[in-house]
């Protein structure tokens, strides 16, 4: 590295020599330090009672501590074996929350239970026995179980979430934390239990939420680098610390280490808690005399004397570390000892001392306010240069000279620090913020390159199957000298730094063959110790070695930014991976949907594509409504998923009715049974005249009267017939003769009950067993016709989802009657509920999935398009306003492909002049967006569809104005509304 001229070496004045021109100050304190040498033995002794006070107070904590841990060992055993331990996502973390709550509630004593992770994860399970923890995490009043969660991000960040759970462990609200920024890695119990091989016990100390002094017992789980964690309650320890008091008004507490009171010597601990409505552990400024408030500041971990007059009185503060176990941040026993009392006799000594070493003193403080004058002032300086450096100020500065040589070397080094900081920082950031895998590897190579001042430089990424190293980019400059291949292989390229380095995994500095040429190859490996590939820079030979650091200098560098870089490829490669994967799921779940009904088609498959027709011209467009419109490459990606999953709830929805191309279609059409019954009938007709025969009716009477009720039956039948078809409407008379059909009667001789399923027989449980023969209804509406909602089939809660459709009494209604008079189509009111509720289901199931914040508007991109601009459509019923553009984009795509879809089996193709007519007929009921169908009409977005997906017949003559004029003034004949009725009905 090459340093500015301001950080060459300077002349200084080597510290030893100012440390000999100090030793006339030394010697003159001397004579102080004697006159305080009487004092502090006094002290000493005095402070030595003091500690070992403390330290069996420490053992007292330990063995009181110990007497509740073992309930706890088996159970922290158990749990580290259990299948959390080998959990990787935040999902299958939580999928432990049963065996939490079961662990929490069967230890009255156990507060907490919690893991953490290698990778940085961390997930905590609470239970809310106490209304004041309630409260204090502001849970819900239905919850019972609390659990916080930190998950590693892609960014290396940890993000911190809440959540709150009922007592069936389902969900009520998650909460996502910024504040909540939490390492367990760094916690003393992790660490500790990563050196044990049994459980580790950690200090105790106030737990926030139950007002209580806690302990937590932490064990290795059987995952390297996983560590379960229990806290558990324990009793105060109050008179312990009581015995502790060296004089009668000595104060003697127990805090932690953010120093919270956790024993008192006098007094009742439980007492200091909920004061003014405050749940957390009281301070010992805050409920303590003041003298031990003072105490509290003296340093942490380790043994601290500290002399101070508090409230016109003067103390003996001590800090005594209290050390359980393996614990990083022990407890502290904080004692306040009155001087009057602890040093009454080592008083006398001192006042008769300090009068003859007053002189000495005074005499003193010229010469020493001169030293450190000359000392100090570069050593702010240099502290005001590192303040700036952690506030991430690398902005360039002149050091202060400073006659001290020491001094001066660490300014000199600290402006290096700040430069290459400046460097490495610029370089992360640039690697961070690139998303493209091509532009991160160019980056990657340049910014290195460019800090190092390489003349050349290659990176070739890792191939597993081939085992060579293939070149990626490469980077070159005037000065280059040295060549880097395509492609390198141990077979031809052995002694290559770049094929050495794969094969030692470390860096290599050697000379490319032929070229005689220096390079430097460094490996790139991923947080998994995998190889992802090599970099190698050709450095300049002209290196400083004095001041820059030479070539281990820059190397060192050059590794540093390379495992960054490594960990920004491996990210990236993860991404593009996840993203093909989702890409791919997508894609198989619309086939499967289109697969599993001919009604369906290739719709899953082409909506998409029309949909991102029509949001492109959207996003082109430059002027109209939508001239503000954009979409970013996050957007593009949402509208893309949001449409392939338009209709994933289609899944959920019975192919019976799906498929059900006539009014009594179930899984086959009962109008066969009805012709049965027609032909019983008409054989009863013929029966009835060889009886009127028989009886001496004249031939010809009867055999007229014959055949009028045959004529009368084959009339009614296909009467009946027609209108099972559904293909017209019915009026109240065409569903009063069905009626009077329906009426006329058959005899039944055979029990009505053999041979049905269990659940059929369930269904007939409440009607009563008729004896035959029977008279029965030529055509009826049954109770075994009314088949009801099954246990878990209905949501339990719409409203919470926001969904306005009221559900059916019953599941299906199978009524002849009831589904013959069917007015218009052939589904009933519970079967269009059924098809219809596939967008709710769509929307659930959308909801439950953890989608990135980038396309967390898929559910309610997928889930609008049967909602209508007016808010009457389904399931949410809302109104333009409260649709986003790809909501809305999207019901325009669905009904352009269900019209002009000729892969449909109940329906002919309708040709375009006709969709678009019946889709403008829509615009003017408030179904689609007006300002979207007229860019779906200006923009051609209809005719670059028809062209690629429609046949050549469907292909007519289209005139835009004249049906943008039907959107607004209906031309919709009486004709082509009746002849469209049922297509109307179907797209709504």
């Amino acid at each position: 590295m090459f340093l500015p001229q301001f950080l060459k070496p300077r002349r200084s004045i080597p510290l030893q020599l100012l440390a000999a021109g100090g030793a006339t100050v030394i010697l003159t304190t001397i004579a102080l330090l004697l006159a305080w040498h009487a004092y502090a033995g006094t002290r000493e002794v005095l402070l030595s009672s003091v500690d070992e006070s403390t330290r069996h107070l420490s053992m007292v904590l330990k063995d009181r501590v110990r007497g509740i841990l073992e309930p706890a060992e088996s159970q922290i055993t158990l749990l580290a074996e259990h299948e959390v331990v080998e959990a990787n996502t935040l999902e299958q973390r939580l999928a432990a929350l049963p065996t939490a709550r079961a662990a929490l509630l069967s230890n009255p004593l156990l507060d907490a239970l919690y893991v953490a992770y290698p990778d940085g994860g961390f997930v905590l399970f609470r239970a809310l026995r106490d209304p004041n923890v309630r409260r204090v995490f502001r849970a819900p009043a239905e919850s019972e179980l609390f659990v916080q969660t930190q998950t590693p991000q892609a960014d290396g960040q940890l993000r911190g979430e809440f959540r709150y759970y009922d007592a069936h462990g389902a969900l009520l609200r998650q909460t996502r934390r910024e504040d909540y920024v939490f390492d367990a890695r760094t916690r003393p119990w992790y660490r500790a239990a990563l050196t044990r091989q049994d459980s580790v016990l950690v200090d105790p100390y106030v737990f926030f939420t139950t007002r209580s002094v806690g302990t937590t017992l932490a064990r290795h789980a059987k995952r390297e680098g996983v560590v379960i964690g229990l806290d558990l309650t324990i009793d105060v320890l109050a008179r312990e610390i009581a015995e502790l008091r060296i004089t009668p008004g000595a104060r003697v507490v127990i805090t932690d280490n953010n120093n919270r009171l956790l024993v008192r010597d006098r007094g009742s601990l439980s007492e200091l808690y909920g004061r003014d409505g405050d749940l957390s552990a009281p301070e010992v400024r805050d409920v303590e005399i003041p003298a031990l408030a003072a105490a509290a500041e003296l340093p942490k971990g380790e043994l601290g004397r500290l002399h101070r007059k508090v409230a016109q009185q003067d103390w003996e503060l001590v800090s005594v570390p209290l050390q359980m176990r393996s614990q990083n941040k022990p407890l502290r026993v904080l004692m306040a000892i009155p001087h009057e009392e602890l040093f009454r006799d080592a008083r006398k000594l001192l006042g008769q001392q300090l009068l003859v070493t007053l002189l000495l003193i005074l005499a003193s403080i010229p010469a020493g306010v001169w030293i450190t004058r000359q000392i100090s002032a570069p050593l702010r300086a240099l502290t005001e240069e590192t303040s700036r450096l952690a506030a991430f100020n690398f902005a360039p500065s002149k050091p202060r000279a400073s006659m001290i040589a020491e001094v001066e070397l660490l300014a000199r080094a600290t402006q290096q620090m700040k430069a290459t900081m400046a460097r490495f920082l610029d370089v992360s950031a640039a690697l961070n913020s690139e998303k493209r895998l091509e532009r991160l590897l160019d980056v990657v190579l340049g910014d290195v390159a460019e800090s190092v001042q390489a003349r050349s430089g290659a990176l070739y990424l890792y191939e597993v199957d081939s085992g060579k190293l293939r070149r990626a980019q490469q980077l070159s400059s005037p000065q280059a000298r040295a060549s880097h291949p395509a492609e390198l292989s141990a077979e031809r390229f052995a002694t290559h730094p770049a094929v050495r380095a794969l094969q030692d995994r470390h860096s290599v500095v050697g000379v490319e063959t032929g070229s005689e040429q220096e390079l430097v190859a460094v490996p790139l490996e991923n947080l998994g110790k995998e190889f992802v590939g090599v970099l190698v820079l050709e450095l300049p030979s002209e290196i400083d070695a004095k001041h820059s650091g030479g070539r281990d200098a820059k190397l060192a560098f050059i590794e540093a930014l390379s495992s960054t870089a490594a960990v920004a490829i491996e990210t990236r490669h993860l991404v593009d991976s996840q993203k093909n994967l989702l890409e791919a799921l997508i894609q198989l779940l619309a086939g499967a949907i289109d697969a599993k009904s001919p009604y369906t088609g290739s719709h899953c498959q082409r909506v998409p594509e029309l949909t991102k027709m029509l949001a492109r011209a959207a996003h082109e467009a430059r002027s109209g409504p939508y001239r503000d419109f954009t979409l970013s490459e996050e957007d593009w990606e949402a509208v893309h998923v949001g449409a392939w999953l338009h209709d994933c709830g289609k899944i959920t929805t019975p192919e019976a009715v799906v498929d059900k191309a006539t009014k009594l279609e179930t899984t086959y059409n009962r109008i066969h049974e009805i012709r049965t019954r027609f032909e019983v009938l008409k054989r009863d007709a013929e029966i009835h005249y060889w009886r009127s025969r028989s009886q001496g009716t004249p031939d010809d009477l009867a055999w007229a009267e014959l055949q009028q009720r045959w004529r009368s039956l084959d009339e009614d039948f296909s009467f009946v017939a027609a209108c099972n078809l559904g293909s017209e409407s019915l009026d109240q008379d065409k569903i009063a003769r069905l009626r009077q059909i329906g009426a006329r009667t058959w005899m039944r001789t055979f029990d009505d009950r053999l041979g049905l399923s269990r659940e059929e027989l369930r269904n007939l449980q409440e009607v009563p067993v008729r004896a035959t023969p029977a008279a029965e209804s030529l055509l009826a509406d049954k109770p075994e016709h009314l088949l009801r909602w099954l246990p878990g089939e209905r949501i339990a809660d719409r409203s919470s989802w926001g969904f306005a459709s009221i559900v059916p009494r019953y599941k299906f209604n199978r009524g002849e009657l009831y589904n013959l008079g069917i007015q218009r189509g052939t589904l009933t009111d519970e079967e269009r509920f059924i098809v219809n509720d596939h967008i709710a289901q769509t929307i659930i199931m959308l909801q439950r999935l953890p989608f990135p914040r980038h396309l967390r508007s898929v559910p309610e991109i997928a889930g609008g398009h049967h909602e209508r601009m007016d808010g009457r459509g389904y399931p949410r019923g809302l109104v333009r306003e409260q649709m986003s553009v790809p909501a809305r984009i999207m019901a325009i795509a669905d009904v352009f492909e269900a019209l002009t879809a000729a892969d449909r089996p109940y329906k002919a193709a309708k040709t375009l002049s006709e969709s678009l007519l019946i889709m403008a007929h829509m615009v003017r009921e408030q179904h689609l967006d007006p300002d979207l169908f007229e860019l779906f009409l200006r923009a051609g977005v209809w005719r670059d569809y028809a062209e690629k997906f429609l046949a050549p017949s469907q292909l007519d003559s289209v005139d835009i104005d004249a049906i943008m004029t039907s959107a607004h003034d209906d031309l919709l004949s009486a004709d082509l509304k009746a002849r469209f009725a049922n297509e109307l009905d179907d797209v709504s």
